[in-house]
């Protein structure tokens, strides 16, 4: 279809962001709480829309919705698929519980998918609303606020570069080159990184470069007070090696910080890296400083492109092949004339070390019926089929059921960038 525009309802029109809805746009993030006294609207708006593909609702002459949408990849076991990242979803308060956010979110969608991205991934508010449109939630991702006297690191043996805002190119650029694990997604653009950069107010970086002057490792935090806890916002590294020098970076603070909360790196414990993390998670319980981990699910994604997604999968055992009836919610939000209508219909399946999905139907396959949601958290080893025919969609023969979890046999996935 053509992305002109075209009409919601009489008064209610989806388009394409204009420079001269920002004053709009600026509006509806006050209104959402998202901007409340800050002084840096401009340049923190600048980055926000910069590099994305973004749609609005106009109703009544006024710009109620705004939808971004950012081009990416997504790291699946050791294959990068292009992905499309939604980075915001903002209604003003007069448009609210109208379906207007789902409809424009829902063709920002579409537009990802025609422009070839295979997967689609978001950070919910809360699990339910983006379900709506096809998508599935991910695995748990902890963080814990760590004493950084007790990391078990070498003193810090070289000065760190400090790092500010300016520095956004060479810090996004870090960001991509960053050690990935299955499921790790890197976004386009210098935008998402200098807007969250200007977002942090009063933040700071410390990092390293190496003899080319390139970023090569790097932590971001935000200072709390006096003694902390500072708020790790982000941190990058490509070796173990220099992971442990950023650990040393926190510990070399510790003489008056007392607190650094930070998520998990890729791959490690955090805990592994701590003398006596329980002792000290007892001596802190309830204060300020409380260590105890915080674990949560706030990343959905949705497959776009099925036999693109399916033949990713490498998969070690014996194959399994099965008819897929698959249902895609997404279509009922869509324009009939969109040319991009979801995923739903008729697919033959394997999953093997050689797998593919091609349309057509074969009724002397066994047959596994689910919504796109339920098997993009299949597909990217957020759940077991197992367990989605028990809280999901996914209906088959236990037989069935049971060859799929015997192959599907995927690290969990690890996004490791915030939405």
């Amino acid at each position: 279809m053509s992305r002109m525009h075209f009409a919601l309802y009489n008064n209610a029109m989806i388009r394409p962001y204009e420079p001269k809805d920002k004053a709009h746009c600026l509006r509806i993030l006050r209104e959402v709480g998202w901007m409340e006294g800050k002084d840096i609207d401009k340049d923190v708006f600048d980055g926000y829309v910069s590099d994305t593909k973004s749609l609005v609702t106009e109703q009544d002459g006024e710009v109620e919705v705004l939808v971004l949408t950012r081009s990416g990849q997504v790291m699946y076991l050791n294959t990068d698929l292009p992905m499309s990242a939604v980075t915001g979803v903002l209604t003003g308060r007069v448009a609210r519980m109208k379906g207007h956010a789902l409809k424009t979110t829902a063709l920002g969608i579409a537009h990802s998918a025609m422009d070839g991205a295979a997967v689609s991934m978001l950070g919910m508010f809360d699990q339910g609303y983006y379900n709506k449109l096809g998508f599935g939630t991910l695995g748990y991702h902890r963080s814990s606020t760590i004493d950084p006297a007790n990391l078990k690191v070498p003193k810090l043996s070289r000065a760190p570069k400090r790092l500010t805002k300016e520095g956004a190119k060479k810090i996004h650029s870090c960001r991509r080159n960053r050690k990935r694990v299955h499921g790790g997604c890197n976004l386009d653009g210098i935008g998402s990184t200098a807007c969250e950069l200007a977002w942090i107010e009063n933040s700071f970086g410390l990092g390293f470069e190496n003899y080319k002057g390139d970023l090569t490792h790097f932590v971001w935090l935000k200072p709390k007070g006096e003694h902390g806890p500072y708020y790790c916002w982000c941190y990058a590294w490509q070796t173990p090696e220099q992971l442990v020098e950023l650990f040393s970076v926190l510990k070399s603070l510790s003489d008056q910080v007392h607190g650094v909360r930070l998520s998990e790196p890729a791959g490690f414990q955090l805990q592994d890296f701590l003398e006596r993390p329980f002792a000290t998670l007892r001596s802190r319980k309830g204060s300020d400083f409380d260590g105890s981990p915080r674990t949560k699910a706030c990343t959905q994604c949705r497959i776009l492109n099925v036999a693109t997604c399916i033949g990713a999968m490498r998969l070690q055992g014996e194959s399994v092949t099965f008819q897929l009836s698959l249902t895609d919610p997404i279509a009922q939000y869509l324009p009939e004339d969109c040319s991009w209508q979801g995923t739903a219909g008729d697919w033959i399946v394997t999953f093997g070390e050689s797998s593919s999905a091609v349309k057509g139907k074969d009724d002397s396959l066994p047959l596994l019926s689910c919504a796109i949601n339920d098997l993009s958290r299949l597909w990217i080893g957020a759940a077991t089929a197992q367990a989605l025919a028990t809280v999901g969609t996914l209906e088959a023969s236990l037989e069935l059921i049971s060859a799929i979890d015997s192959i599907v046999h995927l690290p969990p996935p690890f996004e490791d960038w915030d939405f």
